[in-house]
This record gives C-alpha cells, structure tokens and sequence, in this order.
C-alpha cells in the first residue's frame, strides 16, 4: 500500500469550503484564479481562511488546482490523480453557506477537473474556536496498482465575538427607554431568524418569546428589561439502521458474511455526510451524533454495503424534509430512525433600564399653549390622532381646541397629546 502525504497539505486547508450548514441564502459563483498553479503537486489559494466575526458579513473564495500527474517531491514517485470525494464535513460554525463548483463533492483530475473552487459566505452566529473535521476519499494508481486512500484532517477556524466600545446594548434595541405610565415600549431584537428562539423578561412579571414584542408598562417605577437569544442549529443527533434493503448478498465479497453497512446524507447542495461504516452486521447505530440538518429543505439518504472487490452495493434511498426537532421513522426498503435536535450553539443577552413616570393629573392652557408644535407623522394613519386641521402635520393649540369641541375619538386623541407632549418635556 501506497500513502499520498501530499493531500494533507491541500485538502486540510479545503475544509472550511465544504461544510453543510444552515442554508438561508446562496454563495456568489466562485471564479478560478488561472494563477493558482502548482506544476505537478496540489495547491489550494489562498492558503488559509481569514476570521471572521459575529454579526458581520462574510464572504470569501479560494481556488485549488488538482494535476493528473502528481510527483512526490520527497520520493519522486509518479502517481496518476484519478479521483477525489469529500466524504464527511462538519464543525462550521452557524450562519455560513457554502457553494463549491461541484456540488457532489467528486472531483476527477484525470478526466479534465484539474481546476476547482468554491466559496463561503454568510454571517456567523456563533463565536468562538472551531475544528472543521474533514474526510476525503482519494482513488490514485501507480505502477498499474489502484489504491483508495481515506484522509482524516482537521482544520481550526475562528469566529470572534463583536468588539463592544462601551456599555452599549448590542443585541435588542427599543424605541424608548423613559415615558409615563401606561408606557408602551417597542422591542427589536437584532438577533433574527428561524433558528433563533427569543425569551424576554419586561421586569413587571410579563415577557414574551416574540422576536419583537412590545412591552407595556402600567405602574410607575424603574424596571429592567432583558433579553436573552439562544441560536440554535437543527442536527441529527442519532441514527438507527434497523431493517437493510435488498440487493447485498449478489457477489463475491458477501459469500462469507453479513453486509459492510454505511449511508450516504445529502442536501439541497449535494452529498455531505457519510457515516462510519459498520462490518459485517444487518444493523447500524449511532449516538452523539452533531450532524447539521437544514430545516423544511429536502434531504436524501442513500444506504449501501462497502465492497471491496466488486463495488459497494446501492440498497435503496429515502427522502424527507424536516420540520424541526422530531424523531422520523426511515421509510422505503431500509427502516430504522433517526433523531433530530435543536442544538443551541450560542447564547447572547442584553439589558436596559425602563424608567417609567407618574402621569400628571393634567396640563395647563400655558403648557399647551407653550409647547412646540408636536410631530405627529411617526404615528400610523390609522391609529392618528385626526385632530391636525391644518394637515401640516403639527398639534397646535387651534387643532387642540378644535378636537375639543367634537366627541368623535376625543378619548384617544387626548391621550396621544399628552403622551407626545411629555415626551417633549423630557428632552433636554
């Protein structure tokens, strides 16, 4: 048997390219750099992947070049390049895609495919060191003699956490802090997406699980409100392989034995599991699994015995498209299970002080008649307070009078008025 140590090298600086995470949007088309060449040895441009950071965008693209003729340059034995697949990828943190150019992760120098590249992109939403495990089959032949080589690498990668300047609120942001009871308060979380799950806590007993509630303030008095955002990833975590499909038993490498089981998990972008392969057994198990799942888009499993000699056998497929965390019973040929769980992979949270006064018993003629005009266009037109009888867009002592002398929604429009008026008297 042969070893090729020249993989190491090009494939372990490749892994963070190829990583199925959560895919909320695609990557731009790669282009080939022509000036990445490396003669007659493999060479990926660049060489390493820069940081990234929380919450802000990433996009990034490398080019690897695959000649068919490779020579060692330690031995100098020549080794024809026939074929490589990305077998198994994971550790990419959450919040990045990936497109490579060939999406089954197969690559053939020998035939044509001595150039390749692929991109990442997204915004992480986890922090923190990385280890991007990645597995490749390569196929090569020297001397006449064809070897099928598997390579375990790991790759570290990354993310670091937002550089705060100060005390500031990072994660919610609301659009004000101060105001008389009753104070309505609107939240916006900048943590946002399907797979994060929101928990607030107003400080007066109430909360919500809304990515942007509004909270409401009745009593006078100093409250804290807070956030905490958890980001999850859905992930098969287990999988159970109970009953094998037909189509194992029909050639050489079976006569003396029970099926080499292993499947084969692939994604909108193409293959990117494989598990471990079981020897000679009619069921296959595995726990503690942290497989990346991405929720309500289609998945395919294929299951297949490992043959040495004549070629693994296909034993049948099943698709499915989860739905969050459940435990889905494998259909088709094959049966067994395989769960699926909400994994939280980063925890943020934030608090603000709400300070809310004690409504006065009521304004005085000077006051109004004092007080600058007061901008009504932030407020919805069909929640305005329909007193501006100029349409100037400004609540003057005339339009005050006026609204006074009508009945129609007189309730509402005076509590608009004297809410926008001590927000006036709070500014400085």
């Amino acid at each position: 048997m042969f070893r090729l140590p020249f993989f190491m090298a090009c494939w372990t600086a490749l892994a963070v390219f190829l990583s199925a995470s959560d895919a909320r949007g695609q990557c731009f088309d790669c282009a080939i750099d022509p000036g990445c060449f490396g003669g007659t040895y493999p060479v990926l441009c660049p060489s390493a992947m820069p940081d990234a950071t929380v919450g802000e965008y990433y996009e990034e693209s490398a080019t690897f070049h695959l000649p068919p003729i490779v020579v060692d340059p330690g031995s100098g034995l020549t080794v024809d390049f026939l074929s490589m697949t990305v077998m198994t990828v994971e550790g990419l943190p959450a919040g990045l895609v990936f497109t490579p150019n060939i999406l089954s992760g197969e690559y053939h120098p020998i035939q044509g495919d001595d150039y390749g590249c692929a991109v990442v992109c997204g915004t992480p939403l986890e922090s923190g060191s990385f280890s991007v495990d990645l597995t490749v089959e390569v196929v090569a032949s020297a001397f006449g003699v064809e070897e099928t080589v598997f390579e375990f690498f790991s790759l570290p990668f990354t993310v670091h956490a937002p550089e705060l300047e100060g005390p500031e609120n990072l994660v919610f942001e609301t659009d004000t802090l101060t105001g008389f009871a009753p104070l309505h308060v609107s939240c916006t979380s900048l943590y946002d997406g399907p797979m994060v799950m929101h928990s607030w806590d107003y400080g007066n007993g109430n909360g919500s699980a809304e990515p942007h509630p509004t909270a409401v303030y009745g009593q006078p008095g100093t409250y804290e409100l807070s956030l905490t955002a958890n980001v999850v990833q859905l992930q098969m975590t287990a999988f159970h392989w109970t009953t094998v499909g037909d189509g194992w038993n029909q050639d050489i490498d079976d006569v003396f034995g029970d099926p080499d089981l292993y499947f084969v998990l692939s994604g909108p972008q193409g293959p990117f599991y494989t598990s471990p392969t079981v020897e000679n057994s009619l069921t296959l198990s595995l726990e503690d699994l942290s497989v990346v799942i991405l929720n309500e888009q289609t998945h395919h499993i294929d299951f297949y015995d490992r043959d040495v000699i004549t070629g693994d056998d296909w034993l049948g497929g099943w698709s499915f498209t989860p739905c969050g965390q459940a435990t889905w019973p494998i259909q088709g040929d094959n049966a067994g299970e395989l769960q699926l769980s909400n994994v939280v992979v980063e925890t943020v949270s934030g608090m603000d002080i709400v300070t809310v006064l004690e409504m006065p018993d009521g304004l005085s003629g000077q006051e109004v008649a004092s007080a600058p005009g007061m901008d009504l266009s932030p407020v919805p037109d069909k929640v305005r307070c329909k007193a501006d009888l100029n349409g100037d867009q400004k609540l003057n002592v005339a339009d005050v009078l006026g609204m006074l002398d009508s009945s129609e929604a007189s309730e509402i429009c005076l509590l608009q008025i004297v809410q926008e008026f001590n927000k006036l008297r709070l500014k400085p």
